[in-house]
């Protein structure tokens, strides 16, 4: 059930990034694309935790719960740079970058040895519903820079990596 969760949080930024976003071509292979990535690098980022985990094995805990304290504490102050979202990228660039932040997270649960192919599924389930959600009714839901939910997904990811330290 942990693994759901923090599939939720870590995909949750895309329904702020893709709702800013105003396209009209090209949006189901954009969540398809999202959803693949949120698969792809999640099992990659368990490679690495798993194998790092094996590396650093007395560590391997209080070093996953740092990382994730640390990813959640970058969303908290991650600032609110319009201008960067204003520039015209490809989508697949942005769907890589919006991707990311799965690896990273990944190799943590990696290294707690969470349920792997139950996080990757859960992830590219709901970044290709989130990524759906956002393109196609991405102005109804009138998100203006996803302040708020931001900080809910780096205050979870601190609790989370507190919680995995003990």
């Amino acid at each position: 059930m942990l693994e759901i969760i923090a599939a939720s949080i870590t995909t949750i930024d895309i329904v702020v990034v893709l709702s800013l976003l105003r396209l009209r071509k090209n949006r189901l292979p954009l969540a398809l694309w999202i959803a693949f990535l949120n698969m792809a690098l999640p099992f990659l980022g368990f490679m690495m935790g798993d194998w790092s985990a094996n590396l650093f094995s007395v560590w391997s805990n209080l070093l996953s719960g740092v990382l994730l304290a640390l990813i959640g504490i970058h969303m908290l102050l991650q600032d609110d740079d319009s201008s960067a979202l204003q520039q015209q990228l490809h989508p697949s660039i942005i769907a890589i970058a919006i991707s990311l932040d799965t690896f990273s997270v990944s190799v943590s649960f990696g290294m707690l040895h969470m349920n792997k192919m139950l996080f990757i599924f859960a992830s590219g389930f709901l970044s290709f519903v989130f990524s759906c959600l956002a393109l196609y009714y991405g102005r109804m839901l009138n998100i203006k820079n996803g302040k708020l939910l931001r900080w809910i997904s780096g205050l979870a990811l601190v609790a989370l990596g507190i919680m995995s330290c003990f």
